[in-house]
């Protein structure tokens, strides 16, 4: 070990051996002490990362059920009064709310009411077979904000909703399908739901329904086409809007031929 950083040397007079210092031993150690220095620093800052990701993913909370593009496009008005700032955090409009600005009691009690009612409208209109208050009363259950969160009454609704062909319906319930929130998963039945909302131009469809396809076989993926395409056949075809004529009034109306009364008086008696 003491011989490391010497090397030998022998004189050319006496040929008597001797050590001395060997300046290049110094500077490997030296440049093998920085690279390591390098390396345990560079572990120790994706430990420190490590660390601070699950930090933030137990304070935020990893294990919430997705909600979809459609669900956070529909804006009620009720339930988002200010539809500029409805995609805003909460909690952050929160805090910055002054405490004279913060709803009342009261006023906390009158939106409760309100929402009751918007339900209970929702609800007396899906009953008696209106898609789009299904599909509203839904994504209600779905999205839990105005009405308790229920995944079974979610997937009820919107289920409904979707057989009559309202497209965000069947976008919505192809989801439910594929996450199993309401319903037990059936990739077959997602991307069934998923084609025809992709069909009716829904395009948020279009990349999640290929996304389903992946995982499917090709003898389920040949059942779920075959089933979608059965669907749409069962359903009526819209009929054709007759051309609308246009009504013209004052001077566009064309004159109608006079109507030439027979000259009774004009005409002889004939003897």
């Amino acid at each position: 070990m003491r011989t490391l950083f010497l090397r030998p040397m022998r004189c050319s007079d006496c040929k008597e051996r001797f050590w001395v210092r060997n300046p290049s031993a110094y500077l490997a150690a030296g440049a093998t002490l920085a690279i390591s220095g390098l390396f345990i620093g560079a572990v120790w800052l994706i430990i420190l990362a490590n660390m601070s990701d699950g930090y933030v993913a137990t304070e935020t909370g990893s294990e919430q059920p997705a909600v979809s593009e459609a669900a956070r496009s529909y804006r009620d008005p009720l339930l988002y009064p200010d539809a500029k700032n409805a995609d805003k955090g909460r909690s952050s409009d929160t805090a910055n709310i002054a405490p004279e600005a913060r709803p009342t009691i009261s006023n906390a009690q009158k939106l409760a009411d309100d929402h009751y009612l918007r339900v209970q409208s929702y609800q007396e209109s899906a009953e008696k077979g209106d898609s789009d208050a299904q599909y509203k009363l839904g994504l209600l259950y779905l999205t839990g904000n105005g009405a308790l969160q229920d995944f079974a009454e979610a997937a009820k609704w919107l289920k409904l909703a979707a057989e009559q062909g309202y497209a965000l319906a069947q976008y919505e319930l192809g989801l439910i399908y594929r996450t199993g929130h309401g319903l037990a998963i059936d990739p077959i039945q997602s991307y069934m739901w998923l084609n025809l909302a992709a069909a009716a131009g829904i395009q948020q469809a279009v990349m999640i329904r290929d996304e389903v396809m992946r995982s499917l076989s090709a003898k389920q993926l040949a059942q779920a086409q075959k089933i979608s395409r059965e669907w749409l056949a069962s359903r009526p075809k819209p009929k054709p809007q007759a051309p609308e004529t246009t009504r013209m009034e004052g001077n566009d109306v064309p004159a109608a031929n006079p109507i030439v009364e027979p000259n009774t008086a004009a005409v002889g008696k004939i003897e």
